[in-house]
C-alpha cells in the first residue's frame, strides 16, 4: 500500500512526465537549418534480450513520432527509428549509445548520434536525458539534447522473470541547437 507521500510523489511525477509531453514545441526559433528545433513526442522501446536485474547489454529498437516546431509558426512532425545499446538494467539504464533517424513530412532528415545518458527512476517513472550532435541531414553539426521518461512497463515482478521487461512506452522531448 502506498501512502499519502508516496501518492503524492507519483501524481507530480506524472504531472511532470504530462506537462513536458504536452509543452507547445513553438519555442524554436528560426527555420529548421542552422537554427533552433523543438519536438515533443511519444515512442515504443523494444529490448533485447529484455531488461532484468543484471547489467547485461540490452540493444534497444525505438520507434516514434516527433511534433515538431522549426521555425517561427511552423510545425511538422517527424517519424524516427533509433538503434542503440543500453548497459542497463531495469532498475537503472546507464551507458546508452545509439543513433536516431528523423523522417520529417516535409522530406527532410536529421541523424543524430548519442553517447551520453544519466537516468533516474522514481515512482516507476524512469527518466533518461541523452546528449548528442546531428552527424547528418537537416541541422549537421548542432548539438542535441532528448529527455525520456519511460512508464512502468508492467508489475515490478516482470523486471525479476526470466525474459525481463522487453517493451515499454515513453513520451520525449527533443531539443536541437546550433
Amino acid at each position: 500500500m502506498v501512502g499519502k507521500r508516496g501518492a503524492g510523489i507519483a501524481l507530480s511525477s506524472l504531472a511532470l512526465v504530462a506537462a513536458s509531453v504536452g509543452a507547445p514545441a513553438a519555442q524554436a526559433h528560426g527555420g529548421g537549418h542552422g537554427h533552433a528545433v523543438d519536438c515533443s513526442g511519444r515512442e515504443d522501446i523494444t529490448y533485447t534480450p529484455g531488461l532484468g536485474l543484471s547489467s547485461s547489454p540490452s540493444a534497444v529498437s525505438v520507434d516514434g513520432t516527433y511534433h515538431c516546431a522549426d521555425g517561427p509558426g511552423h510545425l511538422v512532425t517527424a517519424t524516427y527509428h533509433t538503434e542503440g545499446t543500453t548497459g542497463g538494467s531495469c532498475l537503472l539504464l546507464a551507458g546508452n549509445r545509439s543513433e536516431e533517424t528523423l523522417h520529417y513530412a516535409d522530406g527532410g532528415t536529421t541523424v543524430i548520434a548519442y553517447r551520453s545518458g544519466p537516468s533516474v527512476r522514481l515512482v516507476g517513472v524512469n527518466t533518461a536525458v541523452l546528449e548528442g550532435v546531428v552527424v547528418a541531414g537537416r541541422g549537421k553539426g548542432s548539438v542535441a539534447e532528448k529527455s525520456i521518461h519511460t512508464l512502468p512497463a508492467g508489475l515490478p515482478t516482470d523486471c525479476a522473470l526470466a525474459g525481463g521487461i522487453k517493451h515499454t512506452i515513453a513520451f520525449t522531448h527533443l531539443s536541437v541547437h546550433p
